[in-house]
Formats: C-alpha cells, sequence, structure tokens
C-alpha cells in the first residue's frame, strides 16, 4: 500500500513544468524542501558550464558520505497541463500530456524517504543528494555536478526497469564529424577548377560499411550537409555520425576507419578533411563482487526485493558518473511508457522504489 504522503509528493514534483535546462521551478520546490527539513541544501554553480538555467541541488547529510543518491529534475515535455488519473493500483497519464514519472518517481522516493528519516529521528549514513539538469538531453548537470571527494558509489533513480532491477553495464555513444574541404567553382563556365566535397564524401562513405560491426559495437551516418546551389561545385560538406559500443577498445578501430577513407578520399581528389570525435558518454560494466553491485544487492533485499543486475537499455547519468570515476548504476523505479501520453507507474512501485531509496541511506 503506497504511502499517501508518497503519492501527493510525487504528484505535486509532477506537475511542475522543467524542459532540460529550464527547470528552475523544480529547483527552487527541491531546495525549499530540503532546507525546511533543517538540510543543508546547496545550487553547486554549475549553470554556466551545463548551459542551463539552473545550477544543480546539491545536499550533503553528515558531510556527504561516499555513497550518492541522485535523480535529474527536468522532463522531455510539458506536464503542468496533465491531469493524472489514480487508480487502485496506478498513476497514469490522460492521454494528451505525458505524467512526468521519469524522473519525477525517483525524486519524489528520494525526498520521501529523507523526509521520513527527519521526522522520526532515525539515524541516516552519511551520503550526498543531487537533482540535476538536463539529464534528459545532455547529461550536462551530471557531468558538471559539483561532488564532495568523498563519494565512491552513485545510485541514479531513472531506469526504466522494475524496482529490484538496476543496471550492470551500458554501452557508451561516441559522436563523430568529418568535415570535406574542397574547391568552388562555377558548375556550368569552369567545372574542371572545381574540387567537389560533396563527391569526396560520397566516395568515403561508399568505402565504409555501418551498421553491425559485431555483437557489441554499431555505427550510424546521421546527418550530411554541403554545397550552396546547383550552380555551384561545392566547396564543402559535413558528415555527422555515431559509433556505440558496450567496450571503449571497441569504437576506436571503427572510428580510425571512418577517418582513414574520408582522408585518403580527400587527398585523392585534391580537397582536405578534418575528422573529430568524443564520447556522448562513455560505456561501463560493474564486475560481480564490485562495492556498488554489493550496496545495491543489499538494498534490494532490505527492500523485499530480489536483486536484478541487467544491462542498460539506453545511456543514463550512471554513464556521466562513471566517467568521472564514481561507480554509478541506475536504479529501476518502474515507469511504463515514459515521457508518453500513455505514461503510468504503479504505486506498488512508486512505494518500493522509495523503500530502495531508505534501504541505501539508513544506518
Amino acid at each position: 500500500m503506497v504511502s499517501r504522503r508518497l503519492l501527493d509528493l510525487f504528484l505535486e514534483l509532477a506537475r511542475i513544468d522543467g524542459l532540460p535546462g529550464k527547470e528552475d521551478a523544480v529547483a527552487k520546490r527541491v531546495f525549499a524542501f530540503l532546507s525546511s527539513l533543517g538540510l543543508p541544501a546547496q545550487m553547486d554553480g554549475a549553470a554556466a558550464a551545463a548551459l542551463s538555467s539552473t545550477s544543480n541541488v546539491v545536499c550533503r547529510v553528515g558531510g556527504g558520505g561516499e555513497l550518492l543518491l541522485l535523480a535529474h529534475m527536468d522532463t522531455q515535455r510539458y506536464t503542468s497541463s496533465t491531469v493524472p488519473a489514480v487508480t487502485a493500483d496506478r498513476v497514469s497519464a490522460d492521454g494528451r500530456n505525458p505524467l512526468g514519472a521519469d524522473a519525477r518517481a525517483g525524486m519524489a522516493a528520494i525526498l520521501y524517504s529523507l523526509e521520513r528519516a527527519v521526522h522520526t529521528n532515525l539515524p541516516l549514513k552519511p551520503f550526498t543528494l543531487a537533482f540535476t539538469t538536463k539529464g534528459r538531453h545532455n547529461m550536462a548537470g551530471a557531468k558538471h555536478l559539483v561532488l564532495p571527494d568523498t563519494v565512491r558509489c552513485g545510485f541514479v533513480f531513472d531506469a526504466p526497469l522494475d524496482p529490484g532491477a538496476y543496471t550492470v553495464s551500458s554501452h557508451g555513444v561516441a559522436q563523430f564529424s568529418a568535415d570535406v574541404l574542397g574547391r568552388a567553382a562555377d558548375a556550368a563556365v569552369e567545372p574542371e577548377k572545381g574540387v567537389c566535397a560533396v563527391s569526396i564524401a560520397a566516395r568515403a562513405l561508399a568505402a565504409l560499411k555501418f551498421g553491425r560491426h559485431d555483437a557489441e559495437t554499431t555505427s550510424n551516418i546521421g546527418t550530411i550537409a554541403g554545397g550552396s546551389g546547383p550552380g555551384t561545385v561545392p566547396l564543402a560538406a559535413m558528415v555527422r555520425g555515431q559509433v556505440r559500443a558496450s567496450v571503449a577498445e571497441s569504437a576506436g578501430p571503427v572510428l580510425d576507419r571512418i577517418k582513414a577513407e574520408f582522408e585518403a578520399a580527400a587527398a585523392a581528389a585534391g580537397g582536405a578533411a578534418a575528422f573529430k570525435w568524443s564520447w556522448e558518454f562513455a560505456p561501463y560494466s560493474h564486475p560481480a563482487g564490485a562495492a556498488v553491485r554489493l550496496t545495491a544487492d543489499e538494498a534490494m533485499l532490505g527492500a523485499g526485493l530480489a536483486p536484478a543486475p541487467v544491462p542498460a537499455p539506453y545511456g543514463s547519468e550512471a554513464n556521466a558518473l562513471n566517467a568521472r570515476g564514481v561507480a554509478a548504476v541506475s536504479v529501476g523505479t518502474g515507469v511504463k511508457n515514459p515521457q508518453s501520453n500513455g505514461e503510468y507507474l504503479l504505486l506498488d512501485h512508486l512505494s518500493k522504489t522509495a523503500d530502495i531509496a531508505w534501504q541505501l541511506i539508513k544506518k
């Protein structure tokens, strides 16, 4: 049976608009909530670095400790006009707008557990809370999150998994760009003086294989642009794509091959190519026996759940935290059809998510 206070807190948070990078109202509500409990809530000053209207909200309980509980504040779409339907077993969107359960369910679970502890004077471990900006966009809040040096393990309340399940690995995404420079010329009067940048890009792409390279590595071209008009030999062409890999080392050979083909095609035609790539988010994997997995298993068992470590269905802020040296996993919150007009959350899943948060923070 879900606590009425927990459900009310979720409904309150869910109806606050907070698009990625515009979560001011959400941040103010969370800050006020933590301050009302007498806790040292702070804005971490990451707004400028994250290109957001608000910084992350950070609260160090007992000095911060080794554990981090995190949920992002943003939703992909507006939620303030949603009229949730609460039935005996679930809370659902209204069919016209999303519910906002992703990730306000995780926020509510964390805040409810903390409020419960403070109001009943129950002892807590030292730990850190973080509510981040732009989690649904590019993880900029988590990438620039200001954390205590003591934090070692992170638990992101965000995964579209049932409570009890948590992620132990995730692929990474390497974004790449290939910018080709040719030589412009009048295509009618002196086409032989031109070097067609679009043709160079086409030759390079034709020589490459995209799609699945092995069971864990794929590549794709997302966009191609170039030229200024049908009467001019194109001066420039721009190609953008990505490589996904579950192991960082697997991305390197694929990226190297793409770079080599663009450079070879450009050199053969008398043009030039500039190739760049970077991780949008890097892959991670936690083996059996890792401290973060042992802590997660203990929390799940304490909440009466069977621990279910699984590969992540997609990237999350856990990727950003792992890349920073904080061993992190995403915890299932049970949100179904996230961000859609058919989004819903079972009340039992909301209650179980709060139980997990409680197990993580209690002594």
